[in-house]
């Protein structure tokens, strides 16, 4: 019984001293430019664009808001409580899911939400999933159970990622899209081969790019172009920002689209709106914003979701990443509330479009 005992006291002493390594070393980290890389295969499409800006060690960094992860934040937000825990345990409303049979047999241009920050888009008779995310992602807790419509969907022609974490990038979905279509191409940020390369089948390809860069071969007259987001990426402990994180402007049959992925508020809107001076649809997250002391640098509120939108100068607001996956501390509705109520103070309520999970748009009606 000693002996176990002391093996079971060795044990944890080992986990500690291994923790507080961890946070000493991730709370003296910095991160500082040193280089700007891309995919010299791909071109650029920003003017005078020196590339994406990498660290000392190797870390893709937000060029405007450097930015790494500090354990002693998150350990701080799990276990300072949630101002709104009643409020929120109290809010019973959930989004309504459709059946979306109607859109996935139909050949029309549009765009489908998923739930969370998947879609199906429809583009100049393109096929596009981005970010899917279909059955249980691993530690995330979900609002609503979504059936996966991966048996419905008659075909595939690009995955779409924008980043590592598991409620936009989960290995389980992205293995059976790649088993159902393996003609499918694959497109993310610089890094994250080691994922895909790993997932796919032998016949899927994947295409990875830097910021303002425009992947090659895409079908008819698409266009997909990787843009800058304020974000991070981590799937374990030791590949912090390793991955590049971004969004997309997809641009096709007179229709251009930004997909912005996860982000904070920052210049990157404006700067993208320079570069894209038409965009009619922008698909953009309004949730899993507080506390706004932790969530801030990476997930916009839903005023600042408004103030993107207005910088972007686009034409219709979709908002996403709500409702389907509990991430944060507020209430499930108050995103989308927060957003409405917005939009009508600065008279511009006519401009959002929120969907139901499964709900289309049809871009040329």
């Amino acid at each position: 019984m000693k002996k176990a005992f002391k093996i079971i006291a060795a044990f944890f002493l080992v986990i500690a001293v291994a923790v507080s390594i961890i946070i000493l070393i991730n709370e003296n980290d910095k991160a500082v430019v040193t280089k700007y890389v891309r995919n010299e295969n791909l071109p650029t499409v920003k003017a005078g664009w020196q590339g994406t800006p990498v660290d000392q060690k190797g870390r893709f960094v937000n060029g405007e808001y450097p930015f790494l992860p500090r354990i002693l934040d998150l350990l701080k937000w799990q276990t300072s409580g949630n101002p709104q825990k009643e409020e929120k345990e109290n809010d019973l409303a959930r989004l309504r899911i459709d059946d979306p049979e109607a859109f996935l047999a139909s050949e029309k241009d549009g765009i489908l939400w998923l739930g969370h920050a998947s879609f199906f888009i429809r583009l100049s008779g393109v096929n596009i999933l981005i970010d899917p995310v279909f059955g249980d992602p691993s530690f995330i807790k979900k609002y609503v159970d979504v059936p996966s419509p991966v048996e419905k969907i008659r075909r595939v022609d690009y995955v779409l990622l924008s980043h590592d974490h598991r409620d936009h990038c989960d290995e389980e979905t992205l293995r059976r899209i790649a088993e159902r279509f393996p003609e499918a191409s694959f497109l993310a940020g610089l890094g994250m081969e080691d994922l895909l390369n790993e997932w796919k089948s032998p016949t899927n390809q994947v295409q990875t790019a830097g910021w303002y860069q425009q992947f090659s071969a895409i079908a008819g007259d698409v266009k997909i172009t990787f843009v800058p987001v304020r974000h991070w990426c981590r799937r374990g402990l030791f590949d912090t920002n390793k991955r590049l994180w971004g969004g997309y402007v997809i641009s096709g049959a007179g229709k251009t689209i930004y997909f912005g992925g996860d982000s904070g508020y920052g210049s990157h809107y404006r700067e993208t709106a320079e570069v894209f001076p038409e965009i009619d649809y922008f698909l953009i997250g309004i949730g899993a914003y507080k506390p706004r002391w932790f969530m801030e640098p990476n997930h916009n509120s839903p005023e600042d979701t408004l103030k993107g939108f207005l910088d972007i100068k686009a034409k219709v607001f979709v908002p996403m990443h709500y409702g389907t996956f509990d991430l944060s501390d507020e209430p499930p509705s108050e995103p989308l509330r927060l957003l409405k109520e917005n939009a009508a103070e600065m008279n511009i309520s006519d401009k959002i479009k929120p969907l139901n999970i499964n709900e289309s748009i049809y871009l040329n009606e």
